[in-house]
């Protein structure tokens, strides 16, 4: 990275369009080599050929059909980048002679690789391959005109293609496979390619690569063997070079501080940063970075630039700066409370950050004492600092906290050195007779001459637990403290002192003692109550017991129970009763307890039935409830009086009432009618001579039928009486003509189920 930013600097304004490159695109360099950027596959290392100290790249060693391949891992775009160069030491040596080495523009770096006479190049990849290649594969014998410089393009690599080549006749190519390191200059200029070797041109051609693709070396040992390494490579581009800043990519800022990025801006670049948070102007060469870090540690943000020139946008180079933007210590301190009679004023700092690489913190404290004198100084560079104040007043205390990082955070507080003469009082905040098991409450009514308290310290028992206090600190005037006092039955009260102490500072206090009086409190129980049923009458609740045989009053609350206790249970569900109690000192406990109402069963006995004398019918009942059991009364007549529909075979007729009952004992009921439909029967005479008896023909049970057919005939067959049910009997007459004495015939349809009846019927007068 540092000749990268060397080389930039020293040509950061020249954009040399005829010599063509000045931007170091890539590099193998360093001890060990920095590989960084580079892509390394098969059996390509950092390793050492010649040397001890890892400053040679093995593209592959010896050994049977080995290769391998390092390439540099951003493309270039040779139809918008036209120019580039290499520069790279190279060694072929060690063993019985080997295929070759070559340094590639590739439209896809080497993943799967061609051993032996392939130079590692796979089938597959398009682009330039400048070929340093050791073994004859197209000649015989062998070793004919070896080794050759080769310039090949298009898809794969074959040494015998008809493409430029310059081969070892008379001996002037024999240093290209040797035991020192030869270096080679690679120029591609628009198409144009120059290849040389220790500063000897060797080979030129001409063609142009208009895609986007990748540099780097491919090698391979065949089936004979050597070494094939590099050093010391560079590879050149005509691109406008990008300097991220920093120091080796890395800089550092405390958050909010501001951070150059960048270099001087040169004429015809244009530039563009990524990401955009923090920066100033993301598309200058140099903006400011600012970034608020408010978390407690360490934020690292990567931020890259690219650089194009600004008639070829497409062609730009890329560098990055990693910028750790720490947190500032978050500042805090402790404030003493003392008075003017206490000897001294201890600070406690409590500043902190979870940045490790920020610590350890630096202080700088100010006292704002204007009576400071240099045996008791000003301010102090101690964490804990103490300071002695001479008068009673409100200072500023300040502390400046640096990182070890250069952060910095400050804090300004105001500081109170107290007067020496508090004054402890308190009120109860309603009434001096409270109640055991209660909570009493008091009100701050103390004083100080100058500043404020401390500290209150209150033994809220001080008779009985004199140990037992609790403490307040910072408190304020009119502040509200309350305590709960565990109830008792007896006594009927006690006597209870609150001590109140209250300090100005560690020295200065005042107390004041005041009393009240405790009254016990009464205990209830609440005995648990049995659920009932909906349809249940009201109910009364016991009433809950008092313990202490206090005297008093209590009453019920709750849904569906009014005060005195009676519960109506008008609706189903879980209900929760209240029982409060006042016993005569007006202390008051209360007791629930849960009573649930049971939903009543839904029955139905049915529809009124009516049955054929000697049949049988189903009553239809129905229920709207599950898991019910049934009772039917009276069992007469029937099948089952446990079902929910029994049979019945009625003799006369009868009311059934059923009863239903639910898994929880509540019980519902409903009566169902059964009228038992008897045979008519017709008299054989009647008299309808107005005496008064038998003057219409009555037929027996045909009331039961009211859609019956009643029709009467002469012997010659005519209707003499026809009506629909017989609600006004027949008297003899036909058309309100008496009829005479005689034998008439008639039909009867009871319907109902019952079927037609016939006979004869005499007029007697």
């Amino acid at each position: 990275m540092y000749i990268r930013f060397l080389f930039i600097f020293l040509f950061s304004n020249v954009i040399n369009y005829i010599s063509a490159q000045t931007y170091v695109f890539a590099q193998l360099q360093g001890t060990p080599v920095n590989t960084s950027g580079w892509n390394l596959q098969g059996d390509a290392r950092v390793g050492n050929i010649l040397n001890n100290n890892s400053s040679e790249v093995i593209i592959c060693s010896i050994g049977g059909n080995k290769s391998g391949a390092i390439f540099y891992n951003q493309p270039i775009n040779l139809s918008i980048c036209k120019k580039w160069k290499a520069e790279f030491d190279f060694r072929i040596y060690d063993g019985n002679g080997a295929d070759g080495l070559a340094f590639c523009f590739l439209d896809t770096p080497p993943v799967g690789f061609v051993t032996g006479q392939g130079l590692g190049i796979p089938a597959t990849a398009n682009g330039l391959k400048v070929c340093f290649d050791t073994y004859n594969n197209c000649m015989f014998p062998t070793t004919a005109n070896m080794p050759k410089v080769e310039i090949r393009y298009g898809a794969g690599y074959d040494e015998c293609w008809n493409q430029p080549t310059a081969d070892n006749a008379g001996g002037n190519l024999s240093f290209i496979r040797s035991a020192s390191y030869n270096h080679a200059l690679i120029e591609y200029n628009d198409g144009a390619i120059n290849v040389s070797v220790n500063g000897k041109l060797l080979l030129t051609a001409n063609q142009q690569f208009n895609f986007s693709g990748y540099l780097g070396f491919t090698a391979s040992v065949g089936g004979s063997n050597d070494n094939h390494s590099i050093k010391n490579a560079i590879i050149y581009t005509d691109m406008p070079p990008s300097v991220a800043g920093g120091v080796n990519g890395i800089a550092s800022i405390c958050s909010n501080k501001l951070l150059q990025l960048g270099t001087n801006a040169s004429a015809g670049y244009v530039y563009n940063w990524s990401p955009a948070t923090g920066l100033s102007n993301a598309a200058t060469a140099n903006p400011v970075l600012q970034y608020n870090n408010t978390s407690d540690t360490t934020i690292s943000t990567t931020y890259y630039v690219k650089t194009a020139f600004a008639a070829s946008a497409g062609c730009f180079s890329t560098d990055s700066v990693k910028v750790s933007i720490r947190p500032n210590p978050k500042v805090n301190f402790g404030i003493p409370g003392i008075c003017l009679n206490d000897a001294i004023a201890n600070f406690t700092d409590s500043s902190f950050t979870k940045d490790n690489a920020s610590l350890p913190l630096n202080y700088s404290w100010n006292f704002d004492d204007a009576l400071a004198t240099s045996l008791n100084p000003n301010s102090s560079v101690l964490k804990n600092p103490s300071h002695v104040y001479k008068a009673a007043k409100t200072y500023m205390v300040k502390s400046i906290v640096t990182s070890a990082a250069g952060c910095i955070d400050s804090l300004t507080k105001p500081f109170t050195v107290n007067g020496s003469v508090p004054k402890a009082d308190f009120n109860f905040l309603t009434k001096t007779d409270f109640c055991s098991g209660d909570t009493v409450a008091i009100i701050d009514n103390s004083s100080v001459d100058f500043g404020k308290l401390t500290r209150i310290d209150i033994y809220w028992d001080a008779i009985n637990h004199p140990t037992a206090m609790e403490t307040y600190t910072n408190p304020d005037f009119k502040k509200r403290y309350t305590h709960f006092y565990d109830a008792f039955i007896s006594p009927f009260s006690q006597t209870i002192s609150i001590r109140y102490d209250v300090y100005s500072g560690v020295t200065c206090i005042n107390s004041v003692i005041k009393t009240f009086n405790l009254l016990a409190k009464p205990k209830i129980v609440f005995p648990a109550i049995s659920s009932l049923c909906k349809n249940n009458p009201a109910y009364p609740i016991a009433t809950p017991v008092e313990l202490s045989g206090m005297a008093g009053n209590g009453i019920f609350s709750g849904k569906g129970v009014n005060a005195k206790g009676l519960f109506t249970p008008n609706m189903a569900g879980t209900f929760t009763l209240q029982y409060l109690f006042t016993a005569n000192n007006g202390c008051k406990d209360s007791a629930v307890q849960p009573i649930t109402v049971w939903q009543t069963p839904i029955i139905n006995a049915g529809p009124g039935l009516s049955v054929l004398e000697g049949n049988s019918a189903l009553i239809q009942a129905s229920s709207g409830s599950n898991n019910l059991t049934y009772l039917w009364a009276p069992a007469t007549y029937l099948n089952n009086d446990t079902l929910l529909q029994p049979t019945t075979t009625p003799l006369k007729n009868i009311t059934y009432i059923v009863q239903a009952t639910d898994s929880n004992g509540c019980k519902a009921s409903d009566t169902v009618n059964i009228k038992v439909l008897l045979k008519p029967i017709a008299p054989n005479a009647f008299s309808p001579n107005g005496d008064g008896i038998n003057d219409t023909w009555i037929i027996g049970n045909l009331k039961d039928y009211p859609n019956c057919i009643v029709q009467v005939f002469n012997r010659t067959g005519q209707i003499v009486f026809e009506s629909v049910g017989y609600n006004t009997p027949w008297d003899g007459t036909f058309k309100g003509t008496p009829l005479p004495i005689g034998t008439y015939y008639y039909i009867i349809q009871p319907k109902n189920g019952r079927a037609p009846m016939g006979g004869s019927v005499t007029i007697i007068r």
